[in-house]
């Protein structure tokens, strides 16, 4: 949702695509390292049932012709998105949508700051249809197109960095399993800081651990359906229902993509 005031107090009001992407690009060349960026597919994606049109800033860019029977869904030429390694991290809708859900509704709206649960955040599709299209195109590194579900994350955080390790041809370290340094920590809330009531339990962890029972269960649909009811009310319950519902399918389709564990 457009914020005028808030975009103004963020201090990016000036901020173009061109800008951010020269900024990365400069990172890069002067500091001469691998830059990871942490961003979601929909900033980028055209919204759904829009016409697509690449963003005014990064129109001297759009010099690539199309090689691909997959129109661009991006707001980003190809040529530009060619020169990035993509990896997308995907999370089932049953637990994604209730924990956004959760996000907007008191107690936590009041430290997240969002009163709204807007379906347009979700971007299930807008992930799906950039996927499919980074697989598509010719100059993208297509091997290196990398997709991580959450769930096998959890269940073997060692197996899955070491694969995704394998696949951006960094070497794998255990220590990439564990953190918590003061300098680590004062680092990460910092930049969070944004975003409170996002990522508390993220920012306040210190490492990567199997989880003592492997395999996410999930239970019926009427078992989720009264999880929810008994958490956030019957109108938050269909809510989340609906955009479960209309998210599951995508979900499936992108899990066929995802890395699986190196062999021990």
């Amino acid at each position: 949702m457009h914020n005028e005031a808030a975009i103004k107090k963020s201090g990016f009001e000036n901020s173009t695509y061109d800008v951010v992407l020269r900024n990365i690009v400069d990172h890069v060349e002067n500091d001469n390292k691998r830059v990871f960026i942490k961003d979601i597919a929909y900033h980028i994606v055209s919204p759904i049932h829009t016409p697509v049109t690449i963003a005014s800033s990064l129109r001297q860019y759009d010099t690539k012709p199309p090689d691909t029977s997959i129109s661009n869904p991006a707001v980003v030429p190809s040529s530009v998105l060619s020169r990035f390694q993509f990896t997308f991290l995907i999370r089932d809708p049953r637990t994604a949508i209730s924990s956004l859900y959760r996000c907007t509704v008191p107690p936590l709206n009041e430290k997240t700051g969002m009163h709204m649960f807007l379906t347009s955040e979700i971007g299930y599709r807008e992930m799906r249809l950039l996927v499919d299209y980074l697989y598509e195109d010719d100059a993208q590194r297509k091997e290196q197109v990398c997709l991580v579900d959450a769930d096998d994350l959890l269940d073997n955080p060692a197996g899955i960095v070491k694969a995704f390790c394998e696949r951006v041809s960094l070497p794998f370290s255990e220590d990439m399993l564990k953190w918590g340094s003061d300098e680590d920590q004062a680092r990460a809330k910092k930049a969070f800081a944004k975003y409170y009531g996002y990522h508390e339990d993220a920012i306040e962890s210190t490492g990567l651990k199997p989880r003592p029972h492997p395999g996410k269960h999930y239970g019926s649909t009427e078992e989720e359906d009264e999880k929810w009811r008994s958490k956030y009310g019957e109108e938050g319950a269909r809510k989340i229902r609906e955009v479960v519902d209309a998210s599951i399918a995508d979900y499936e389709y992108l899990k066929q993509f995802a890395l699986k564990a190196s062999p021990k």
